[in-house]
């Protein structure tokens, strides 16, 4: 009997081991995702006609054309200028009071105790009164504060260009100081309208976008709690 109750405490314990670590997994990490690789188009080469040294209109040959992206396989260069700030507050107050009084003075002449000198035994007259009263209040109030900012330069390439004309673009840039990388992953959809003379970008013009700045070493590793802690955070009932 000792043996199997062994048995028990330890297959509970080992249990609640294995739901730690399975409930302690790390959120996903938009720094790993994958970059699709941007299908290229075949460039058009165009042949010279016989007895003539112009080669044909090509995008290097253009003399008012410019150099934008345009095509699937095009860098273009975001300006990072995300600022942003939200707050947010609430207050709520209830207050409610009912009071009641009800009494009957006189009915058919009978005496106001009706003769029950020692109601219930406890000495008192009967008295045919109700009265009753009742308070309530609540209070409440929250408030809360966000904010963040992100500059500088990431350049992109078009992956797919949409019938409307509408680019898709995605970049991803790695910068790795001691064993600690640093990702930048950018995705969106952009208008060529919007795209400066200098091939330039603002990233408040990018649709749908989605910036994310991670990192992956020691110093990452150092700001996750341990498996064990979250355990006994998870558990802890206070």
């Amino acid at each position: 009997m000792l043996n199997r109750c062994k048995w028990i405490v330890g297959y509970i314990l080992l249990s609640s081991l294995l739901m730690a670590c399975a409930s302690g997994g790390k959120p996903p990490n938009p720094a790993k995702e994958i970059i699709s690789e941007p299908i290229f188009e075949d460039k058009k080469v165009y042949k010279p006609l016989d007895g003539s040294v112009w080669p044909g209109e090509t995008s290097e040959n253009l003399l008012f054309a410019d150099t934008k992206a345009k095509q699937v396989g095009d860098v273009v260069t975001i300006q990072l200028e995300e600022d942003f700030e939200s707050s947010n507050s609430a207050t709520t107050g209830v207050s409610k009071e009912s009071q009641i009084d009800l009494g009957i003075d006189n009915i058919m002449g009978l005496p106001n105790d009706y003769g029950m000198r020692n109601f219930l035994g406890m000495g008192n007259a009967f008295q045919p009164e109700v009265q009753a009263s009742s308070s309530r209040s609540t209070d409440g109030s929250g408030s809360t504060t966000r904010g963040g900012s992100m500059t500088g330069t990431l350049a992109a390439v078009i992956v797919e260009v949409l019938p409307n004309g509408i680019f898709r673009i995605e970049g991803r840039r790695t910068v790795t100081v001691n064993n600690e990388d640093q990702v930048m992953v950018l995705t969106g959809m952009i208008r060529r309208v919007d795209i400066g003379f200098d091939n330039t970008l603002s990233s408040t013009q990018i649709a749908n976008a989605t910036i994310s700045y991670t990192g992956k070493g020691v110093v990452s590793d150092e700001q996750n709690v341990g498996w064990l802690m979250r355990f006994f955070a998870w558990v802890w009932p206070f």
